[in-house]
């Protein structure tokens, strides 16, 4: 409620109150209520700068979520991308390990070939020399099949067939 300072309202006053110190009370009054002014318009700025910084920090606290999630979603795919890089590097530790398998056997081939004739050999003299002939076929090294085994511990094999 707003009182008006006007000359009618001090003839409701008395006339000992119309001194100096009554100047100085309108004075005060004066400089009260422009104080208030002052104070009611500085807390209503106030009011709105809260209300802006809110919806700045919920905009902030949306897109922090938003990007959180993208975070979690990035982070499975790491996992999975992780998972599948350990998987293919022991499956390349078992292929390497093959691989090394098999050129030490092809590196033994030439002296199994040599073995065979060798054994060939001897088995044609010891069949000559017996009365009843065993087996008149000679030994011969066969190359393993292209068969593709299931398990993970596939060795070379060779096969020795009489001939």
């Amino acid at each position: 409620m707003k009182r008006s300072t006007s000359m009618d309202d001090d003839s409701i006053l008395p006339t000992s109150i119309h001194s100096s110190s009554n100047l100085l009370t309108r004075t005060t009054i004066r400089e009260a209520n422009n104080h208030l002014q002052m104070l009611y318009t500085h807390n209503q700025e106030l009011k709105q700068i809260v209300n802006e910084q809110k919806i700045i920090i919920e905009q902030k606290d949306f897109e922090y979520n938003k990007l959180l999630k993208s975070n979690k979603a990035v982070e499975r795919h790491c996992q999975q991308l992780q998972a599948l890089l350990d998987d293919r590097t022991r499956r390349l530790y078992v292929y390497e390990r093959k691989e090394v398998l098999f050129r030490e056997t092809f590196k033994l081939k030439p002296a199994m070939e040599l073995l065979l004739d060798i054994l060939n050999t001897y088995e044609k003299v010891d069949n000559t020399s017996l009365s009843i002939p065993m087996n008149t076929k000679p030994l011969q090294f066969v190359q393993a099949s292209d068969k593709k085994n299931n398990n993970d511990d596939d060795d070379v094999t060779c096969q020795i067939n009489a001939v």
